[in-house]
């Protein structure tokens, strides 16, 4: 059993190593690849809701295909994640990440 675990894990990534983004962060042609992989994720996700809004479906497809659909957005997020990085160390900063403290934030036992 476990050995059938281990085999579904490495299959699994290797399914999803083509997401990865392997050009350096400081390289030029980053952004060309980050586009490209995010534009393919983009895309899976649009086709995939399409489906389910638009086929009527058993409830173990719509129950995969849903499945697909919260791969495809933890994906996006990581690539998220690189662009924000990415932007970062090129000293762009989005106002969205700026931090806001609540007053439970502040400790006051200093």
């Amino acid at each position: 059993m476990k050995g059938s675990l281990d085999m579904q894990l490495f299959e699994e990534l290797s399914n999803l190593e083509y997401y990865i983004v392997k050009t350096p962060i400081s390289s030029k042609d980053f952004w060309k690849e980050w586009q490209e992989k995010f534009s393919r994720v983009y895309m899976a996700k649009v086709a995939t809701k399409k489906l389910l809004k638009g086929k009527k479906m058993s409830y173990e497809e719509v129950s995969r295909y849903r499945s697909i659909l919260a791969v495809y957005e933890d994906i996006q997020y990581y690539l998220e994640i690189l662009k924000t990085l990415a932007l970062q160390l090129r000293g762009v900063y989005s106002p969205e990440q700026d931090l806001e403290f609540d007053d439970e934030d502040i400790d006051l036992d200093l």
